[in-house]
């Protein structure tokens, strides 16, 4: 027997006038003739050369070499493994994972240990993965049988336009062909050339089951990304997670390579060292066979041209089965059984040409599909729960079959198994633009103005779809319906870490759908103002724009009525609605950032990071534009991917222009304006703009004057470097209003400027105020729950040309539902002390 010493990936070249290309292997033996291979992929067509870069290309063959090469690698599996490509630690992690796991099946058969697989790397760093301008469009790999099919019809009523991809190996697909010919769309055709030795019978080698689907996943990226597509869809089932047995303290799973787990490594790998312009996912990831095999039952024109029999893909014409199913294969068996409880009886025989249920010679098969058997079959099949569940959903249809007269009376939890299988799984795998396809019903959870908008654009969107909300308001379990449904819309005052459930957000779908060019705005102080500041110059240079997002608007309420590519969407978000937002505006704009939203984030830090998925998700053809006065935004700089561009210095007009009270105004301004020329808007524009900008609400509003006293509405400063930002822009402030919900702030740096400015008058409403000033003397303070009360305070103990500022440091929560309702009480006040 031959001593294999090493495998090697010797080289590999491109033709580009065959549109082939070559991957060259070796094997080394101790006392004999290293032996070659040669592969070989044909392109279906020619490519736009220019599309990509001759570096992104040349690493997509490198990665093609890598993956192709396992065939060549498991005839032998020597431990030493060699190449011309230098791998970071984690590239080396990714590929021994994929060999190994990959070739689980294969090890367990053979009886080999393969856990001494170590790809080499170095300390290197690694090319940085390129952004690819990309249609939104998706290449699906067509298998011809039922997952692939509702992948197609799936993406067809996401209204995505979708072509089909094949890897033909020796053999015409005919079945991929003419599910694509029912389905209208293209089929393109990769022809892949495996060595000829494979097939021999070489001395000492192993034969087995290799990770085909990983091979594939690596070949319809390249093509996606040569041929203009921003998605590789495939049909891979929640139920490929779970393995077959355990070999050497190792899961076994025939289906690795269409798990969610080499799904999410995968993806990984490409973002990383590849582009991150092309998304691998399966859409159906969150539901099991027997549901995916609900949705096929809808489509009858594929049942004469479908199948999912594996036989029928042998590389070997001599192996395939002369019709279209074997009906003697595990997967075979299964896919009827899955099938039974949606098709009519007589139909499903007829596509099978038998009733597999009633065949005594399938009852071992099916023993072991059930999970009454040895182990459950090396074969795309699904769980046992499902398979059960099935079963007992047809238990009276098939009554007298084999089957059913054989196990079904062992299936003592039938219905429990029938919800548990038909729930859908969280899988964040799925991108948001695809988060609906394929669910039946929804819960909205929060019901407020953004639970309602997001209702009106459900209904229109999805008229098909079940629609149900609860919010706290109505409910305190209302949480606990979450798995009831298919799908949460989860609205941003609600924690990610509160939602167990398959889930989406307001925001995320209006990134993911949104056509036009996004301008986000958030940060802990000043982003109400810069955002209607930059919307307010768009609208003076007649840019169509519209400002939406935390300020007020929800962003679905637009999301239907403003579909022109130029139009500009200008967002505040809320470090609530970040924090679990899976993308990044155009241009993000970050204002200030300090600590705040304790009780929501849990800790300053985990606040930072929410800020910070504004810019996490950002293009090289993107600008992140940052207040540098805080240093921890100007090191953000180093972690996103767009242009860094810091606040203009200088403004184009003089500061008496800026209508705005203090300096941080002036500095919304100098943000804003920076924004504003990036998208192209004159400096006169921008002037019209400023001079004719008002003050928002609750914003150092001038709320009234009643004899000589001004009376200040700031009521949107609810952290204590906001409040101290309102004295410095406030002159002559005689009475402050203090206090509110406690998030635990620290409020001595705000004490000591109080009373470096000598303010004595001073209300406190609780909770937070109880904790200020521990030292009163000197100091004239009221404590109390009323507004009018407080007003009543401040205007008796505030000369003429004082002012009195409602900036309270905290939340209003407790006494107020928010901000707004807080500061309207406060003008309703001073509107009553006036009219006495």
């Amino acid at each position: 027997m031959p001593e294999p010493v090493y495998f090697s990936y010797v080289e590999r070249f491109f033709n580009p006038d065959e549109l082939v290309a070559s991957f060259v292997y070796e094997i080394g033996f101790a006392h004999s003739e290293p032996r070659r291979f040669v592969e070989s992929v044909t392109f279906p067509h020619p490519f736009d050369t220019v599309r990509i870069s001759s570096e992104l290309f040349e690493r997509l063959l490198d990665s093609l070499h890598l993956m192709l090469g396992i065939s060549y690698y498991k005839l032998y599996c020597p431990k030493d493994i060699r190449m011309p490509y230098l791998l970071t630690q984690e590239q080396s992690e990714f590929w021994s994972t994929v060999y190994r796991k990959g070739l689980g099946e294969f090890a367990y058969r053979n009886n080999i240990d393969l856990r001494y697989i170590q790809f080499p790397f170095t300390q290197t760093t690694p090319a940085p993965a390129e952004d690819v301008s990309t249609q939104e469009r998706a290449l699906v790999g067509i298998g011809g049988g039922k997952d692939s099919v509702v992948a197609v019809e799936l993406l067809r009523a996401e209204e995505i336009s979708s072509e089909g991809f094949v890897i033909e190996t020796y053999a015409k697909h005919d079945i991929a062909e003419n599910v694509c010919a029912v389905a209208n769309i293209p089929l393109n055709h990769i022809v892949r050339r495996l060595d000829p030795q494979v097939f021999d019978v070489l001395p000492g080698s192993f034969k087995g089951h290799i990770p085909i689907s990983a091979v594939y996943a690596f070949l319809g990226y390249t093509a996606a990304l040569l041929y203009d597509f921003s998605y590789v869809v495939t049909g891979n089932e929640w139920s490929s997670n779970f393995g077959n047995v355990d070999h050497y303290g190792e899961q076994i799973n025939h289906q690795w390579s269409k798990s969610l787990e080499f799904e999410n490594m995968f993806t990984r790998y490409t973002k990383n060292y590849l582009s991150p312009s092309v998304r691998y996912f399966s859409i159906v990831r969150p539901l099991y066979e027997i549901r995916i095999a609900e949705l096929f039952a809808r489509y009858p024109q594929y049942f004469s041209v479908f199948t999912s029999c594996n036989r029928k893909f042998r590389i070997d014409p001599l192996g395939r089965p002369g019709s279209m199913w074997c009906c003697e294969c595990p997967k075979c068996a299964f896919v009827f059984l899955m099938l039974a409880p949606y098709i009519e009886k007589d139909q499903l025989v007829s596509i099978f040409g038998r009733n597999l249920l009633d065949d005594r010679a399938l009852l071992t098969v099916f023993a072991d599909i059930l999970g009454f058997g040895s182990m459950k079959p090396f074969d795309c099949v699904g769980t046992f729960d499902e398979a059960c569940a099935a079963l007992h959903l047809v238990r009276a249809i098939y009554a007298e079959s084999a089957v059913v007269t054989s196990f079904a009376d062992r299936i003592t939890d039938g219905e429990a198994l029938v919800q548990e299988v038909r729930k859908v799984a969280p899988a964040s795998s799925v991108p948001q633009r695809f988060r609906f396809a394929g669910m039946e019903s929804v819960l909205l959870l929060g019901y407020a103005r953004e639970g309602k908008t997001t209702e009106e654009f459900l209904r229109s969107k999805y008229p098909q779809l079940q629609i149900a909300h609860a919010d706290q308001s109505e409910d305190p379990q209302y949480l606990e319906k979450q798995h009831d449904y298919d799908i949460v819309v989860k609205t941003a005052g609600i924690p990610k870490e509160k939602i167990t459930a398959h889930y989406t957000t307001a925001t995320n779908i209006f990134f993911s759908r949104f056509k036009g060019i996004t301008v986000g705005v958030t940060g802990s102080k000043g982003k109400s103002t810069t955002a209607s500041l930059i919307h307010s110059m768009l609208t003076a240079e007649n840019m169509p724009s519209v400002l939406v997002g935390n300020i007020g608007v929800p962003m679905l309420s637009v999301l239907e009525s403003h579909t022109s590519p130029n139009q500009v969407a200008v967002i505040e978000l809320s470090s609530y609605q970040l924090d679990d937002c899976e993308f990044s505006p155009h241009i993000a704009l970050v204002t200030t950032l300090f600590s705040d939203h304790m009780d929501y984030h849990g800790s300053e830090k985990a606040y930072h990071e929410a800020k910070k998925r504004i810019i996490m998700f950002q293009k090289t053809t993107d600008y992140y534009v940052y207040n540098d006065e805080y240093a921890a935004l100007s090191a953000w700089t180093t972690e996103t991917s767009a242009t860094s561009v810091p606040y203009v210095e200088t403004l184009p007009f003089s500061d008496e222009a800026i209508p705005l009270l203090g300096m941080h105004n002036k500095t919304n301004v100098r943000g804003a304006v920076t924004v504003a020329r990036l998208l192209g808007v004159s400096d006169e524009a921008i002037l019209t703009a400023v001079k004719s900008f008002k003050s928002l609400p609750h914003r150092l509003e001038l709320v009234g004057e009643y004899k000589g006293i001004r009376f200040y509405d700031d009521s949107i400063s609810t952290t204590p470097e906001s409040t101290i930002a309102a004295l410095e822009a406030v002159p002559n402030v005689q009475a402050l209003f203090l206090g509110g919900h406690d998030r635990g702030y620290d409020f001595t740096e705000l004490e000591q400027e109080i009373i470096k400015r000598g303010i004595k008058n001073i209300v406190i409403f609780p909770e937070s105020g109880r904790r200020m000033f521990a030292k009163r003397e000197g100091l004239n303070i009221l404590e109390t729950e009323s507004m009018d009360e407080a007003v009543q305070f401040a205007y008796a103990h505030t000369p003429q040309g004082g002012a009195c500022l409602l900036s309270c440091a905290s939340p209003s929560y407790g006494l107020y539902k928010n901000f707004e309702e807080r500061g309207d009480a406060f003008a309703q006040s001073i509107h009553t002390l006036s009219t006495k």
